[in-house]
């Protein structure tokens, strides 16, 4: 069973029973990851204590499910994909054009990034005027 199945498995309790205690154990560091989100000093103390991996699963679907009827917005952190689409939608220039003018400045990339970010579209603009030198 995959990582975010398995979390979505927790808050439905008749579903969780049928899932075995080894393979509750293989997801017990992801989940404890995801509880100290809201709860830290409960999850250091499971990382801490040398108790049974799927015990502690266990635990939290118990105590989390009493509170929550489903899956709480918290538990989901943003991913490197959705990061990366991100990237590549505000690139208003292609990655060659990107990478001369970085060495025709010696300027990094982050900092074209942090440019885009702060400056906006003035500095687009500078840079598809760059593309345009280079591309004739």
């Amino acid at each position: 069973m995959q990582l975010f199945d398995f979390i979505n498995t927790m808050f439905k309790p008749s579903e969780f029973t049928k899932i075995p205690m080894h393979e509750r154990g293989k997801h017990f560091f992801m989940c404890n990851r995801f509880m100290s989100i809201k709860h830290p000093v409960q999850a250091s103390y499971f990382n801490n204590l040398k108790i049974n991996p799927g015990q502690v699963v266990t635990y939290w679907q118990e105590s989390l499910s009493k509170m929550y009827n489903r899956t709480p917005g918290w538990m989901y952190v943003k991913t490197a994909k959705a990061k990366e689409a991100k990237k590549k939608e505000s690139q208003p220039v292609s990655d060659e054009a990107i990478r001369l003018y970085c060495e025709h400045y010696k300027i990094s990339r982050r900092d074209i990034e942090e440019a885009l970010l702060l400056v906006g579209k003035p500095f687009e603009d500078d840079l598809r005027g760059f593309e345009k030198l280079i591309s004739q």
